[in-house]
């Protein structure tokens, strides 16, 4: 039995530290990959401090904005500005660990109700099934959070369907509402109960206390309900991406593509799921086991539907990590049926266990190998070090701790524009597509201005072409600028010669 207590713990610990790797080799925050959207959550989480309405809510995001206010309430006031970086990390270190104890929360679940340690690891893969997990993870966004809401909705799930009681019910609808205020996307998910439990009173009971529950988790954001309502409508109305394109709520011609498309694309994926059809059809009828698995593949298919309609692999991260517990189900659901001898579906399963994560870990280290090469890559040119005394405009993706603030502190309405020009260097300035103009934190700055200012002026951006639409507002300014690379990241710099790239 502790032997079996630790194999519980080592698939969470091992996530932990996955995630952790990754970060290390991934940040800072500012760089172009990541800024978009962590300093929003920063933003939106000082707000909270502040008691002023958060900076998110289209998706609403409202558990990650009141993380990360809780991870900013331990700094000073004075010093949350300068401290953001420190601020994101402790907001990542709080949704990694509330991940790993849900993974472990699972696994323990599963193990104690279905008396057996392969389905509780099979389910404890759920964040290995797809890098985007791992890759999300790191990041200050609802992502990370919508792991640790599977696992708690399977693991009270688990539990309601062999003993039912208050407390499992509870944990069910917190799971469904927590989910949902992070990322509507997870919705669906709200399914998978009403197709497990039993009994009208109690499915009745879990919609009320779903609806509490999340209305709960949007108080912060009642300022901002009408333009979150119209948001929300003109997404459900539009055909295309974000409510965009005919009012016809899906692009039916292309739609069954976007959908096979997402479904397809896994293979680790679409293997559980196939299997958790088998395990259904070969399985006993109207056991416990089969009912949930029942409902989670019910759930990964509602939602990726859903989801379809603007295909994005990571919108789907919920249905995808889902794989992890069908897994475990359809082994236990095969097993339990008796066409299985337990002997050989115990050898067929640790093999398949130890493939996955073999499989998954060579995954992992190319992963982290680009991650590496990324940050490496975006900081080996700073405009700030290495060329102090030029304007340095930064398009609305470019790394500098800046343009982070910049972009994200202009789309939320610019509340903390005045004590960032205090802090960030006045030599730069910034390119945002909603804006139009050059500009920095008093407001436009015409290109010729900067022209006469400064004797060079460097231009970034990750966009394609973007830096050659820059400099056009300069005239002949950039007729024989140097063309420089930051990896992704193009750089044109008139009036001086391309930095020297720093390892």
């Amino acid at each position: 039995m502790r032997r079996e207590r630790g194999a519980l713990l080592l698939l969470p610990l091992v996530f932990l530290a996955a995630e952790l790797l990754l970060r290390y080799h991934g940040l800072p925050y500012w760089l172009w990959f990541n800024l978009d959207p962590s300093y929003l959550y920063l933003i939106g989480g000082l707000n909270i401090l502040q008691h002023a309405p958060p900076a998110q809510f289209q998706h609403p995001g409202v558990p990650t904005q009141l993380v990360v206010a809780a991870a900013a309430w331990f700094t000073p006031a004075a010093d949350r500005l300068k401290d953001a970086e420190t601020i994101l990390a402790r907001a990542s270190d709080a949704m990694l660990v509330f991940d790993a104890a849900m993974l472990w929360l699972m696994g323990r679940c599963i193990r104690r109700r279905a008396d057996t340690l392969l389905p509780a690891l099979f389910a404890q893969l759920a964040p290995f099934v797809t890098m985007l997990t791992l890759k999300h993870g790191i990041e200050v966004e609802p992502e990370p959070l919508l792991l640790g809401a599977v696992a708690l909705l399977v693991a009270t799930m688990v539990e309601d369907a062999v003993m039912p009681r208050t407390a499992s019910l509870l944990g069910m609808a917190f799971a469904v509402a927590f989910g949902a205020a992070c990322k509507i996307t997870f919705a669906p998910l709200g399914l998978a109960p009403l197709i497990a439990m039993r009994g009208g009173g109690r499915r009745v009971a879990y919609i009320v206390l779903v609806a509490i529950l999340f209305a709960l988790w949007m108080v912060p954001e009642i300022p901002n309900l009408a333009p979150m309502a119209a948001w929300f409508a003109a997404l459900a109305k539009g055909s295309g991406a974000y409510g965009h394109g005919p009012q016809t709520v899906v692009a039916w011609a292309a739609y069954p593509h976007h959908f096979a498309k997402l479904f397809f694309a896994r293979p680790l994926f679409l293997a559980a799921f196939a299997l958790g059809v088998v395990a259904l059809i070969l399985g006993r009828r109207d056991t416990p086991g089969a009912r949930l698995l029942l409902a989670l593949l019910t759930a990964q298919l509602v939602q990726i539907a859903l989801v379809a309609k603007h295909p994005s692999g990571h919108y789907i991260l919920p249905a995808l990590e889902l794989a992890g517990p069908v897994l475990g189900l359809a082994w236990f659901v095969a097993t339990e049926s008796g066409r299985v001898s337990p002997r050989l579906a115990g050898r067929i399963g640790a093999v398949a266990l130890a493939v996955i994560v073999i499989a998954q870990a060579i995954a992992f280290a190319g992963q982290d190998a680009e991650m590496r090469r990324r940050a490496a890559a975006a900081q080996s040119i700073d405009l700030a070090r290495d060329l102090p005394h030029c304007a340095h405009v930064y398009d609305f993706m470019a790394s500098a701790p800046s343009a982070a603030w910049f972009y994200n502190d202009s789309y939320s309405g610019q509340r903390y524009a005045a004590q960032l020009k205090a802090l960030m260097p006045p030599n730069d300035y910034f390119a945002e597509p909603w804006r139009g103009p050059i500009a920095n934190w008093d407001g436009v700055v015409p290109a010729a201005t900067l022209a006469q200012r400064y004797p060079c002026i460097a231009l970034r951006s990750a966009e394609p072409n973007a830096v050659d639409d820059l400099a056009k507002q300069f005239g002949t300014r950039f007729a024989n600028a140097a063309r420089c690379r930051a990896g992704n990241e193009e750089i044109l710099v008139a009036g001086a010669d391309c930095p020297a790239v720093k390892p």
